[in-house]
């Protein structure tokens, strides 16, 4: 992955479109465009055949060096586009609300995702005001053993 790369992939639920939090998705764009990255927002897209989907949305998955996913609902193409994040070196910020946990262990478990847990949009916006882009990053932890994400140059897992 270019390190020039400043595209953010925003993953969510997309089974039950017609219920989604636009308010959300708007928040999350806003956050991105402020750190001066591009949002690639399928959840925003028109529906489409799933070919066109799967196709459109793997393209922007290999165009992303950021991934944020909001995981409220479960979702079969969320958790693939975490996998895919996994096995791409793409770090993965995933957004909880507190009455929606607990989160698949699966995930919570990942060594490139970084689990942000809120009680409302309010506190959300208070937690990601905290969180710069450019600071998270996929790097080989020598206490871990393993390739995990890094915040701010410490590895989120150990604490290194």
């Amino acid at each position: 992955m270019n390190s020039e790369n400043k595209n953010v992939y925003i993953a969510c639920s997309m089974i039950k479109a017609q219920q989604l939090d636009f308010s959300l998705l708007d928040f999350l764009i806003e956050y991105v465009e402020s750190q001066n990255y591009h949002p690639f927002v399928p959840g925003k897209m028109d529906d489409a055949p799933s070919k066109v989907i799967f196709e459109r949305d793997l393209n922007w998955l290999k165009q992303s060096s950021k991934i944020i996913a909001d995981v409220n609902e479960p979702s079969h193409g969320v958790g693939m586009e975490i996998m895919y994040a996994y096995e791409h070196d793409i770090p993965v910020i995933c957004l909880l609300t507190e009455v929606n946990k607990p989160l698949s262990r699966m995930v919570e478990g990942s060594p490139h995702v970084y689990l942000i847990e809120y009680f409302d949009k309010d506190d959300l916006g208070e937690k990601m005001s905290r969180l710069s882009l450019d600071n998270l990053e996929i790097k080989f932890c020598e206490k871990c053993q393993d390739k995990t994400l890094y915040r701010n140059n410490g590895c989120i897992k150990c604490k290194k």
